[in-house]
């Protein structure tokens, strides 16, 4: 089977939508299939390479985002008979908005939290979005509310999750007293990872203000990644948990792993979310999670099994479930999110569903 995955993210980028398309392309490789990518340009690349066994092809997009998806769709018809994919595969909104071929059958993921807002302010959204699920054969989201859409549509909906390599994130000791010593951190300090972008729907913000209520003295907080709203988190927290904090900034993925080794716990505060990556790396390091009731998080989260579920927008619920998580037997809970991770979550189990899902619409 070739699939043909369409996506504006994708490696060197980073992101949730460029972890899943390289994941899931590179399971499905070892599954048999064969993967070609298609996606935007980015500054120091080649426009074509082969990466891990799939051929990409990057776009030199121009003008306004509003035009990429026909730019997209041109470049997909011009290269259809070469490339010659059973199916085609789109990820993310924009590439569907121009598609117009009709002799592949188009699979297609709803990832963003984007979907959302547009289902929420509804009013001319609605139609648009009806004329876009009209394309695709088989609709896939890696969370059940990304799936749910309010009107009929022909495709066949399916929820696939996202997934995560647990051996990649396995506890590595050495890492963890390198970086605890790195941090200054004492052996009875309790640290918190957080790799969030500080945008309003990751809800860092809300986890910034929980600092004011959390009781236990050991915890301390390690924030990974930037964003719009960088400068006034660090504010809040200045204010509220002086010197229990570390804001390193935007770092590339796999420089974030050794971090995971050296945290006890993770914290998702986040207000839309689908199968959190994040989460799911956190897991697999052997991390209970903290995490709001939203989108996908629910799907990982079990109250004293592998973490806390908490409010979203609500500081004093999230500052109470961390102090929680921490009274109880947290690495226990790390334990089992790990062993889940492993069993539920791996990628080549993911590949497996969606080739499955594929064969539906061949």
């Amino acid at each position: 089977m070739h699939i043909l995955m369409v996506s504006l993210d994708f490696i060197p980028t980073v992101g949730g939508i460029t972890a899943h398309v390289y994941e899931l392309s590179r399971a499905l490789i070892k599954k048999g299939c064969k993967v070609t990518i298609i996606t935007r340009a980015v500054k120091g690349r080649e426009n074509f390479e082969t990466i891990d066994g799939m051929d990409v092809y990057r776009i030199k997009l121009k003008f306004a985002g509003m035009s990429y998806g026909l730019q997209i769709n041109n470049y997909i018809k011009k290269h259809l008979e070469k490339i010659n994919p059973d199916l085609i595969h789109i990820h993310g909104m924009r590439p569907l908005e121009f598609y117009n071929i009709k002799k592949v059958p188009l699979v297609y993921t709803n990832h963003t939290s984007g979907y959302l807002k547009r289902i929420k302010k509804g009013g001319y959204r609605i139609p648009i979005l009806k004329r876009l699920f009209k394309k695709p054969k088989l609709f896939l989201a890696p969370s059940k509310e990304l799936l749910q859409i309010p009107f009929d549509t022909e495709a066949i909906k399916t929820y696939i999750p996202n997934g995560v390599i647990s051996e990649k994130y396995k506890r590595n000791l050495d890492n963890r007293a390198k970086i605890r010593e790195t941090l200054n951190l004492r052996d009875q300090d309790i640290l918190a990872i957080v790799t969030r972008r500080m945008v309003w729907k990751n809800g860092v913000k809300y986890l910034a203000q929980a600092t004011k209520y959390i009781k236990n003295k050991n915890l301390k907080i390690l924030f990974i990644g930037d964003g719009e709203e960088f400068d006034e988190i660090k504010s809040i927290l200045e204010k509220n948990f002086k010197d229990r904090f570390f804001m390193l900034g935007s770092k590339k993925h796999d420089d974030i792993i050794e971090y995971y080794s050296a945290s006890d716990i993770s914290i998702l505060p986040s207000l839309m979310e689908a199968t959190s990556i994040s989460g799911l790396e956190a897991m697999a390091a052997s991390l209970p999670i903290v995490g709001t009731t939203v989108g996908g998080i629910p799907e990982l989260v079990k109250d004293e099994i592998t973490g806390y579920l908490c409010k979203p927008m609500n500081p004093q619920d999230l500052a109470q479930k961390i102090d929680l998580l921490l009274k109880n037997n947290y690495k226990k809970m790390g334990e089992n999110a790990a062993n889940i991770a492993k069993k539920d979550f791996d990628w080549n189990t993911i590949a497996k569903s969606v080739i499955n899902e594929y064969k539906r619409v061949l």
